[in-house]
């Protein structure tokens, strides 16, 4: 089985050529090493140098980096990185935060544009603002997206789908009830896998070879076979960065 991993935080993972190296052996042949803010960009960058033949770069400015930092800065930094990095991300919305809603917004609209000037698709965080950042998305005229995690409700979910956005499943496949029921109403053709390591499940740090765990949840959910799983995603995601093997 070939897998790819659309989303991990690989700056935070402290044993980074090892984590990749086990990887390997289950099967990830890349892995998207998300960016949150300039350090974390800077650091995936470094890492894609590194690790050139499994790590994808992708910078962003996540919501809940917002305060304090130069956005100026940041936003003219992806601008100049973003041409050698597979897609921007991760940015979004999160409406849990105390940042106003009208930054965010405003900030997500700017980083937008720079992702559909350079046709870069887009891994997106949402969280109590699905609707919103699908409009958003809609607005900017915004191809390719992933609606990273997502635990919202069905009928954003359907617009997802009718706009040919993807969504992607996590470990919390196995357990958490809302990312469950949206997987459930996922056709495989929209659908992929990640890990967002070193994300947490069950009191335990992820890393990307925990994608099998995405793999086994999701077969387990469609009752499909895990090979049936992991080809269709792999296939939806070698389309969607456009990867030599789509």
């Amino acid at each position: 089985m070939k897998l790819i991993d659309t989303h991990a935080h690989l700056d935070a993972i402290p044993d980074l050529e090892g984590a990749l190296n086990r990887a390997r052996d289950a099967g990830v042949r890349a892995v998207v090493g998300v960016g949150t803010d300039r350090a974390s960009n800077e650091k995936i960058l470094r890492a894609a140098d590194r690790f050139p033949e499994i790590v994808l770069p992708a910078v962003g400015l996540h919501p809940w980096r917002l305060d304090g930092a130069d956005l100026e800065a940041s936003i003219d930094f992806i601008e100049k990185e973003i041409p050698r990095c597979a897609a921007l991300g991760e940015v979004g919305l999160d409406f849990a935060l105390e940042t106003p809603r009208e930054k965010q917004e405003e900030t997500l609209r700017r980083l937008l544009a720079v992702a559909s000037r350079e046709k870069k698709p887009v891994l997106l965080h949402a969280r109590r603002a699905w609707a919103e950042a699908l409009e958003i998305l809609k607005t900017a005229a915004v191809e390719r997206a992933i609606f990273h995690w997502y635990s919202g409700p069905p009928g954003v979910l359907r617009e997802i789908f009718a706009r040919g956005y993807l969504i992607s499943a996590t470990p919390a496949a196995s357990y958490s009830a809302r990312h469950r029921q949206a997987l459930l109403a996922t056709p495989l053709s929209h659908l992929v896998l990640e890990t967002d390591a070193p994300e947490v499940y069950e009191g335990k740090p992820s890393e990307p070879r925990d994608l099998l765990k995405s793999l086994q949840a999701v077969g387990e959910l469609k009752h499909k076979p895990p090979e049936e799983v992991a080809l269709q995603s792999w296939q939806n995601s070698a389309i969607f960065f456009r990867l030599p093997e789509a």
